[in-house]
């Protein structure tokens, strides 16, 4: 703790250099005059802070914020723990109260940029502040309509977790390459007849997250997704049809069925030397003592948290503290250290490329992964490809349909749910 004071002491000093921010004491007029010795009241500015964290996040930040204000007399952070945000927030924010910083996920910035809970931080951060501090995906979660509603601080997604004593890196797939990976699991399967490949909880049931790596990575990421953010639909596009055709050919080297426990099962058990996973399966991997690596594969949705400016900084005159605080939660320092204490990836590519954080192999090989990854989407129609991609997707795998009638009614019930959201 005391190393975490230094080293945040040492951050906000430089902080506040860079930043050029004074907060001036205020001092009182007093009938009789002061002793000599007597220093004048500092007012204090307290940024509250809005979150929902589970017990561990709680416990990483509560050190993190202790250490930030232990060290700075003027300026506080009050963190206040919400269990329904979207709630609260709708309730609160219209008239002047609530939080001035909220702690959330990236798919919310949409929906509150639109009724208003959130302001865009373009006015106090460089244009390029994102794309040279943050890792790519969560530099571009911050963006919607052209702005940026926010600091990202971690990140989460799929990647091939490996068997590092039945694969050689050799074996592995190129991650840029479907072609590569079909090849190698038929190979695999040939050579292995009573073994898989791999094993995805999305190929062999309706689970659309897990395969959207494989829709993105055949090309659908040059929109920012199965959905663009002004809700066009491009699930049977070019780039569609061609990962639909290859989760066909792919289906007659994989498991028929699938789910977590199953994938789980067949990778401890050695019944299939990769797992396509993510941080779920962190706990899992550290029982069974498995040597195991990870490597990218496709372009996983990635899922970002940040920290979101709300209008009542503005109105409360807390602006520029509150972009300090900001500043000082997405910097190198801070993210390394919750990254170390929490074992996620931290979006800040100076403190996921430092040497304590690349001596966790997850963080590591999971941060590698990500690189290639696509924003979760942040904009209001993202919800609306989830069940219909998973159908079109498992009947495929079963023989039930071909790619493109799959993909054209996936296409029609998407496109539906976002007129129904635009209206």
């Amino acid at each position: 703790m005391k190393k975490l004071i230094l080293l945040i002491s040492l951050l906000i000093l430089s902080t506040c250099t860079a930043n050029s921010t004074t907060l001036t004491p205020s001092t009182t007029v007093m009938e009789t005059p002061l002793p000599a010795t007597a220093s004048p009241a500092i007012e204090q500015t307290s940024i509250v802070l809005w979150h929902n964290w589970s017990t561990p996040q709680e416990q990483a930040y509560a050190e993190i914020i202790t250490a930030f204000n232990t060290t700075h007399a003027a300026l506080v952070i009050q963190p206040v723990k919400i269990e329904t945000l979207n709630d609260a927030l709708t309730v609160a924010l219209p008239t002047g109260e609530g939080p001035d910083l909220i702690h959330w996920t990236a798919d919310q910035i949409g929906a509150h940029a639109l009724a208003g809970n959130i302001v865009p931080v373009d006015d106090y951060f460089a244009d390029d502040y994102l794309m040279e501090n943050f890792e790519p995906a969560a530099a571009q979660a911050m963006q919607w309509h052209n702005q940026s509603w926010g600091i990202p601080v971690t990140q989460e997604g799929l990647a091939l977790i490996y068997n590092q004593d039945q694969l050689r890196k050799s074996e592995l797939p190129d991650p840029t390459d479907f072609n590569d990976l079909l090849e190698k699991a038929i190979a695999f399967r040939r050579e292995n007849p009573d073994k898989y490949y791999l094993c995805n909880p999305g190929l062999g049931q309706s689970a659309a997250y897990h395969v959207a790596p494989i829709y993105l990575g055949h090309g659908l990421d040059r929109y920012g997704g199965l959905i663009d953010d002004r809700g066009h639909v491009h699930v049977n596009s070019e780039a569609g049809y061609e990962a639909a055709s290859w989760l066909a050919e792919f289906s007659k080297v994989a498991p028929a069925k699938a789910s977590f426990s199953l994938c789980q099962e067949m990778f401890t058990s050695g019944q299939a030397p990769i797992w396509w996973g993510g941080a779920r399966a962190l706990l899992a991997l550290e029982e069974s003592r498995l040597n195991y690596g990870i490597v990218p594969m496709g372009s996983p949705y990635v899922k970002v948290t940040l920290f979101m400016l709300t209008p009542n900084a503005l109105t409360r005159g807390h602006a520029p503290a509150a972009v300090s605080v900001l500043t000082y939660l997405g910097s190198a320092t801070v993210q390394r250290e919750l990254a170390l204490m929490q074992d996620v990836v931290p979006a800040n590519s100076q403190a996921l490329r430092s040497l304590e954080v690349q001596t966790r192999p997850y963080i590591a090989g999971f941060g590698a992964a990500l690189q290639l990854g696509t924003p979760w989407p942040n904009h209001p129609y993202g919800a609306c490809q989830w069940e219909a991609i998973g159908e079109a997707t498992l009947a495929i795998w079963r023989g039930e349909k071909d790619p493109l009638p799959a993909l054209n009614d996936a296409q029609l019930i998407i496109e539906n749910c976002v007129a129904g959201i635009s209206e």
